[in-house]
């Protein structure tokens, strides 16, 4: 059987690149070394940011733990997810690494913690089933629910 060959497009590689401010990776390493310690058994998903990081509290944090500094398909995820939220107009702040490149954040200018569990999962499985993926009907949904104009 053959396994299918992950590579990051040249927009996804510009992509990773721009959510690399030096500025902000201190705060968001510390984020992910959170998920890191904290939700280690959670694949992916989404959380509204409390006081424990005041220059953020009241926004989205966005997290994977699948391997993001050896494994191809976590770095498309990120990528993908970050130009999803372009799509929405949804700004990111930054990105960090947990303490082993497993576990990846970004901190994100949302509080809907629904929408962001919603994209990233959906685009986990777009990059992973395809045009199997069971989020995509639910996503689109609650995107036009919101008054979205946009369609994932």
């Amino acid at each position: 059987m053959k396994t299918k060959q992950y590579r990051l497009t040249k927009a996804e590689k510009t992509l990773l690149d721009r959510i690399q401010d030096r500025d902000i990776l201190r705060v968001c390493k510390l984020m992910a070394t959170k998920m890191y310690r904290e939700h280690m058994d959670v694949h992916r998903g989404a959380m509204w940011i409390d006081d424990e990081f005041p220059e953020a509290e009241g926004e989205g944090l966005i997290f994977g733990n699948d391997s993001f500094s050896t494994d191809v398909r976590a770095r498309k995820e990120v990528a993908q997810v970050v130009a999803r939220l372009d799509s929405l107009a949804i700004r990111v702040f930054g990105f960090g690494l947990g303490p082993n490149g497993t576990t990846w954040a970004l901190w994100v200018d949302s509080d809907d913690e629904d929408l962001l569990n919603l994209i990233v999962w959906d685009v986990w499985f777009e990059i992973t089933c395809g045009k199997a993926n069971p989020m995509k009907e639910e996503l689109n949904e609650y995107l036009d629910e919101m008054g979205y104009d946009v369609a994932a």
